[in-house]
Order: C-alpha cells, then sequence, then structure tokens
C-alpha cells in the first residue's frame, strides 16, 4: 500500500480551536496569569505572539524544545515587568499542554477523509512537536485509529523542514515513491516536503499566496512540479489525492 503523510496540528487536529480552549482554561486556573492580565484576550493575545516566535525559532533550530517550553511562557509574563521564575514557567507549560492535549476537535471534513483514503494508503503523521503530547492528542482526537505510524521531532531531535526527518520518515515507514505531504504550514511542511524531493499538497484555508515563486524554486533546485495544489477543505483535498492516486 501507499503512505500518505500528514502534518498533525491544523491539518488534521483542529490546534486552533483547541488551543483557544486550552488558554482559557489555563487562565482561569492560574492566579498569576489573572494578576498580570487584565483579561484573557490580553494574556491570550500576547502569549500568541511569543509562541509564534518561539516555534519559529524553535524549527529553525535555534532553539531546543526545553527552551522552547519556557521561553514563550517567560517572554509573555515578561511583558509585564514580571520577574519570571523559570518553575513557574514550567508550571504554565505542564498544564497548558495537560488541557491541550485532551482536545477533541479535528479539522472539518478530515474524519470522514481519513475513512476514505484508509482503503487504499497506509496514514503516517509528521509532526514538529512533543511527543507526549502528539500522542495524546491523537488518543484523545480519536485520530490515532486511522494512524499507522506517528513520527515526531521531538523523539529524533530533527524538526521540519530539516530534509533528514523526511528522510528518516521513509527509513521508518519503507515508503516507496510517489512520496506524499499534506500540511498547512507552507514553509515546514510543504517546501520542507518538496526539498527532500517530496510531492507536497498544501492545506491552506485561507487562501494565502505560496511564499515561493516558481524561480524561487528553481534557484534551490526544487521542481515547481512537487507542489501539487494547494486546497483550502477536505474535499478539495480529496479530489487531488484521488486524481493522483489513479
Amino acid at each position: 500500500m501507499n503512505w500518505l503523510f500528514f502534518d498533525l496540528d491544523d491539518t488534521l487536529w483542529n490546534f486552533s480551536a483547541n488551543s483557544a480552549v486550552a488558554l482559557r482554561k489555563l487562565y482561569e486556573i492560574s492566579p498569576i496569569l489573572k494578576k498580570l492580565f487584565k483579561d484573557i484576550e490580553e494574556f491570550i493575545d500576547i502569549y500568541h505572539v511569543n509562541n509564534k516566535l518561539m516555534w519559529d525559532f524553535y524549527a529553525q533550530g535555534k532553539v531546543t524544545t526545553k527552551q522552547l517550553k519556557v521561553e514563550r511562557w517567560r517572554r509573555t509574563l515578561a511583558t509585564r515587568q514580571f520577574e519570571v521564575l523559570t518553575a513557574v514557567c514550567e508550571e504554565l507549560d505542564r498544564n497548558y499542554l495537560d488541557i491541550l492535549a485532551e482536545g477533541e476537535a479535528m479539522i472539518e471534513g478530515v474524519e470522514d477523509l481519513l475513512k476514505k483514503v484508509t482503503k487504499h494508503s497506509l496514514v503516517a503523521v509528521l509532526s514538529n512537536g512533543f511527543t507526549k503530547t502528539q500522542y495524546k492528542k491523537l488518543h484523545y482526537s480519536g485520530l490515532e485509529k486511522y494512524v499507522t505510524r506517528t513520527i515526531v521531532s521531538e523523539e529524533i531531535g530533527i524538526n521540519k523542514p530539516d530534509p533528514r526527518l523526511f528522510a528518516y520518515a521513509v527509513q521508518e515507514t519503507g515508503a516507496t515513491e510517489p512520496l506524499l505531504m499534506v500540511g498547512d504550514n507552507a514553509e515546514t511542511d510543504v517546501y520542507g516536503a518538496m526539498r527532500a524531493g517530496w510531492n507536497a499538497i498544501w492545506y491552506n484555508p485561507s487562501g494565502n499566496p505560496f511564499p515561493k515563486s516558481e524561480d524561487d524554486m528553481r534557484k534551490d533546485g526544487v521542481s515547481p512540479s512537487l507542489l501539487l495544489a494547494t486546497v483550502k477543505n477536505m474535499h478539495e483535498l480529496e479530489e487531488v489525492l484521488e486524481n493522483f492516486y489513479k
């Protein structure tokens, strides 16, 4: 059978929705957050800025997993001139991830899609994330029953878009060409896969332009034809997959 590789967060599992719930619950149970931020929205807005920054650093290999987990909270609390202890950041992160991992929301249409594709393909998850949390997400959401193999960057110390992670995925699964990655992040999921010689589909519900032009791709030694499609929903993705596997 063919292997079909998916990113997890905001491709299969609705990270945005589940994270919003988790951050609100965290605010309600954390006296320090209530003390420093006037309301939930202010806290969430500031957290998102710092969280994105740290994940960008993580994808670039500039910070470790531990640094990411601590610094996103340290920087958030520091905006309120609060002298942040590492232990406080670690507790906030631990509580947040525990709540987050139990989120059950999937991207709309994902379960119907997976029921169909698993009839002819084995599904693997290839995720930049925290090992324990990612496996819990798959379990609590019910996605795990569709997934044959899960590969999480923290387990092996290599992050997308590093081509070595894609090579590792091939080695671990025994997948043969054509190799195909589906993800929501244009740089790490999609272009990372293309640089590794894989086909890729960009799940792009916002309809944003792809960050690389065809000329950019060719300069990088990447064939533009490896970008099979940009899709806005799971119905469009299903149509592309049907044509790909004909």
